[in-house]
């Protein structure tokens, strides 16, 4: 009897039968791994592999041949399912890199926009989006609350506002332009519909730069539709479009702002502004007309005495060339002190309602003086030349043309026209103006 008949058999599938998670079993050699069959294989063939030499049938090469391709067999096969269960463990670890991180941020999202607290990079910007918003409401706040009234008061009157639209050329906060400048006088002939002052300014905002050319009342021009007449007339015919046009014709300018004040509110404007520092370059003596004696030199001036200086034009070896330049003088006065206290301009626009009419509004004027608070500006100013010619028993001051236009040619290339203009020179940002002979009266 062989030993197999001899081993005592068990039924199928029993543990004394084996498995294949049994080594004792009968059924263990068919049951048990490739690899591990494979190794029993060599075992078993590693006795005969020494008989190579004597002719045993272990000595073929053919079969270890066979044999090493079964064992490079399965060890091919064991990398491949090792390479497959890496590649998948690799697969699902980039899908946790990939995906779980994203989970988690938008869950971090979702809690930070549940809980309100923006994060710490977008915290900042929107602070300062914030505070720029609350400045623009209080500017617009305080623009209607406080400027706005003013604006009102000081606009010009509806048929002078029609007969400049589409007259005047535009301008904008960062190029010069020009504002003309006038002013009646009614207490010095009752005729309150003719403008004693014509004052032409150019502002450079950007330079900080303002230039002053004071016309003469009595300038000689053609008035359409009227002849020879005195520049000042012009307003009488035309009202501020008549003057406005007399003007850029007389100096070849485009106008851009204008602002008509009756001398009456000048007391007003300057005692709102608590009074003006001038520096009189001559003396003053005129106790006829307008009673006001001044020695040269500094003067604190309020309303009332600042009025005063800039009606006088008796006692003057220039007679009304040197009301026209002390007129320049407290106009740069007043530029000054506002410059130096912006905070003064709605007082000053308020102590004007009534008697200033203007194109101008609040948002215009306060940014120039807020940058001319920052830096003291360069005032120059200067008188065209001219003389006096009498025609037809009417006194009249002519321009001269050539000399008018090479003024202002250097005014409007931001230039300083006391370089230019012959006669009265008082430096530059003061006044510079045309010698003539003495007036009379």
């Amino acid at each position: 009897m062989t030993d197999d008949e001899m081993r005592p058999q068990h039924p199928k599938g029993s543990f004394q039968q084996g498995s294949r998670f049994s080594r004792h079993g009968a059924g263990a050699p068919a049951n048990v791994p490739l690899v591990r069959r494979q190794r029993q294989a060599e075992a078993q063939a590693a006795p005969h592999a020494r008989g190579e030499a004597d002719g045993s049938p272990y000595s073929d090469p053919a079969r270890y041949v066979g044999a090493n391709r079964s064992r490079h067999e399965a060890r091919s096969a064991a990398k491949s399912v090792r390479r497959g269960v890496e590649a998948r463990l690799g697969d699902a670890g980039e899908r946790k890199m990939v995906h779980r991180p994203a989970r988690g941020a938008q869950a971090a999202q979702r809690v930070g926009a549940a809980a309100g607290k923006p994060s710490r990079k977008r915290r900042p910007g929107r602070i300062v989006l914030l505070v720029l918003l609350g400045l623009m409401a209080a500017a617009i706040v305080a623009y209607v609350v406080l400027l706005s009234p003013i604006d009102r008061k000081i606009a010009l009157g509806d048929e002078d506002s029609r007969a400049l639209s589409g007259m005047l050329s535009p301008s904008t906060p960062v190029t010069p332009y020009y504002a003309l400048l006038l002013g009646s006088d009614r207490r010095e002939d009752g005729d309150s519909s003719r403008t004693d002052t014509i004052m032409v300014a150019r502002v450079d905002p950007i330079a900080n730069k303002v230039t002053l050319v004071s016309v003469p009342r009595d300038t000689k021009v053609e008035v359409p539709g009227h002849g020879t007449q005195k520049i000042n007339a012009a307003y009488a015919f035309g009202g501020v479009s008549g003057e406005v046009a007399a003007v850029e014709d007389l100096l070849g300018i485009r106008v851009s702002q204008v602002a008509v004040i009756d001398f009456d509110g000048l007391s007003s404007l300057i005692d709102a502004i608590g009074g003006v520092t001038v520096n009189v370059p001559v003396d003053v003596n005129d106790p006829d007309y307008t009673g006001l004696v001044l020695p040269a030199g500094t003067h604190e001036m309020d309303g009332a005495t600042a009025t005063l200086f800039s009606r006088v034009r008796h006692g003057f070896a220039l007679g009304d060339y040197q009301r026209q330049a002390d007129q320049r003088l407290l106009m740069q006065a007043i530029v000054q002190k506002l410059r130096a206290n912006p905070t003064l301009m709605p007082a000053a626009a308020n102590a004007l309602g009534g008697t200033l009419s203007t194109t101008y509004h609040c948002y215009d004027l306060i940014p120039l003086l807020l940058r001319m608070s920052l830096q003291s500006p360069t005032i120059w100013s200067a008188s065209i030349p001219s003389s006096t010619a009498v025609i037809g028993s009417v006194s009249y001051v002519i321009a001269d043309e050539d000399a008018t236009m090479a003024l202002m040619a250097t005014v409007d290339a931001g230039g300083d026209p006391s370089t230019v203009a012959n006669g009265l020179q008082e430096g530059a940002g003061t006044s510079a103006g045309s010698r003539a002979p003495r007036r009379k009266g």
